[in-house]
C-alpha cells in the first residue's frame, strides 16, 4: 500500500481505506508541506480498486503521476481504466486566464461531419494538434480545466458530475466502491478571490456529496501562524476543523530543524477530541486529564515516508 509506518496509526475501521463518508483534512505550514499523505491515500485507493478524483488546485497531473510511480502506482494506467480522474484547477481558474479561454474555444471548434478535413495550417494550435494524437492514439481524455466564475456552485457542479459518473461506472455485483475526492488546496481558492463563506459552503456539499456516492473527502489547508493574523485565513482553518471527522496537522518540529526527523505529524479524531481541540492543543488549553492526541514523527525518503513515536528516531537510537 502507502507508507506502511502510518497505517498503523489511522482509523483502522477500514484500513487501508477510510470509514465511507468521513471527511479528513490535512493542515501543513510552508515549512513542513503536507502533501505526502496525499500521495498516501491516492496510493492505497488505487492499489485497492477504488476511485480517485483529484482537483489539482496547487499543482499539475505530471506532479501527480511521477509521485505515484515512485509509490508503485501507475496513474496513467488507471486513468485509461476510469479509475483515476484529475481536474485542473490551477491553469484557467482565476479570472486572470478569461480571456484564454475564448481563444481555447475558437481553436478548438469542431468542423461540421459533412465537410472535408482540411490539411494542417500554420494557425492550428499546438494544443489542438496534441490532443488530435492522442484521440487517435486512443489516450485518455485530458483532464477537465475548471475556467473562471464568480461562483464556486460552478465548480461543485462539475466535481458532482464527475463523482455520479464515477460511481455510476463501478455500479455491478461485488462491494461497493469507494470515491474518493481529493481538494489539493483550499488555500489556493482564498488567494484566488473566493471568500471564506463559499469555500466552506463548497466543504459542506462536498461532505454530502461523498455521503451520497459512499465516498471520502481529503482536503488540504495551510494553517501557519503567522497566517492566523489574516480573518479569513483563520476562519477557513476553524470552519475546516469544525467540519472535519479527522484532522492530520503537520508541522515542523518545535526544537527546530533535524537531520532524522523533518517534522510532526497529530491525528486528531473530532469525534474523540472535539472539533476545537486542536485550537486549544496549540494555545497551551488542553488539560492533563483530556483525551490526548497521537502525536508522531516522520521522515521523509526518496520513495517512502518513515513514520514512528516521539524519540524512536533510528537516528537517536
Amino acid at each position: 500500500m502507502g507508507y506502511a509506518s502510518l497505517e498503523p496509526h489511522l482509523p483502522s475501521s477500514h484500513a487501508p481505506l477510510l470509514p465511507p463518508g468521513s471527511y479528513l483534512s490535512i493542515s501543513d505550514t510552508q515549512a513542513s508541506d503536507g502533501n505526502f499523505l496525499l500521495h498516501h491515500f491516492i496510493s492505497n485507493y488505487i492499489k485497492a480498486d477504488q476511485n480517485v478524483l483529484v482537483v489539482g488546485l496547487a499543482g499539475i497531473l505530471v506532479h501527480y503521476t511521477m509521485v505515484g510511480r515512485k509509490l508503485g502506482v501507475n496513474l496513467v494506467s488507471a486513468r485509461q481504466k476510469g479509475q483515476f480522474h484529475f481536474v485542473d484547477g490551477l491553469t484557467q481558474l482565476t479570472d486572470y486566464a478569461a480571456p484564454n479561454k475564448e481563444y481555447v474555444k475558437e481553436t478548438t471548434d469542431t468542423k461540421p461531419s459533412g465537410a472535408a478535413p482540411a490539411p494542417p495550417s500554420e494557425s492550428t494550435s499546438g494544443a489542438s494538434r496534441i490532443a488530435k494524437a492522442s484521440t487517435a492514439a486512443a489516450t485518455p481524455a485530458p483532464p477537465v480545466v475548471l475556467g473562471y466564475s464568480p461562483k464556486l456552485s460552478d465548480m461543485y457542479r462539475v466535481l458532482s458530475d464527475i463523482v455520479k459518473g464515477a460511481a455510476d461506472q463501478a455500479k455491478g455485483p461485488g462491494p461497493k466502491k469507494q470515491v474518493c475526492l481529493i481538494l489539493d488546496d483550499l488555500s489556493v481558492l482564498l488567494n484566488c478571490g473566493w471568500s471564506c463563506r463559499d469555500i466552506l459552503g463548497l466543504v459542506r456539499y462536498l461532505k454530502q456529496l461523498v455521503v451520497k456516492y459512499n465516498g471520502v473527502l481529503i482536503t488540504v489547508v495551510h494553517a501557519d501562524a503567522v497566517l492566523a493574523e489574516e480573518a479569513s485565513q483563520d476562519g477557513l482553518v476553524r470552519g475546516v476543523y469544525y467540519e472535519a471527522d479527522y484532522i492530520i496537522d503537520v508541522r515542523d518540529l518545535d526544537s527546530g530543524g533535524s537531520r532524522d526527523v523533518h517534522g510532526q505529524a497529530s491525528l486528531i479524531i473530532s469525534m474523540l477530541h472535539g472539533p476545537g481541540y486542536l485550537l486549544r492543543l496549540r494555545a497551551g488549553q488542553v488539560k492533563e486529564n483530556d483525551w490526548r492526541a497521537q502525536t508522531l514523527h516522520f521522515k521523509i525518503l526518496d520513495n517512502n515516508v518513515e513514520v514512528f513515536a516521539k524519540g524512536f528516531s533510528s537516528g537517536v537510537l
